[in-house]
């Protein structure tokens, strides 16, 4: 199983169609954690603890397991199967 780390932000957090093409990183080829760099100097710390960056940094400090049991623990299905134990309400909030 591999990890998919191809995909976009969008898709990792679970945004909804609406608000995801309301999101200046939808529009670009760029990273997001870029994207809202140049926007907000200052939303780059809250990205450096995003699920999405630490997952797409090829010198992570997380394993590959650690980074899945996250995503998973999020609800995110990152290997085509649903994660065990997921609840739907755990994601809500």
């Amino acid at each position: 199983m591999s990890l998919r780390t191809d995909w976009p932000c969008w898709e990792i957090m679970k945004c909804k169609p609406e608000q995801a093409v309301q999101c200046p990183a939808f529009h670009s080829e760029r990273p997001c954690w870029e994207v809202m760099r140049e926007i907000d100097v200052c939303s780059f710390n809250v990205c450096k603890d995003c699920i999405v960056y630490v997952s797409k940094q090829k010198d992570s400090i997380f394993s590959r397991e650690e980074i899945l049991s996250i995503m998973c623990q999020k609800g995110v299905d990152v290997v085509g199967n649903r994660c065990p134990g997921y609840n739907m309400k755990q994601s809500v909030g």
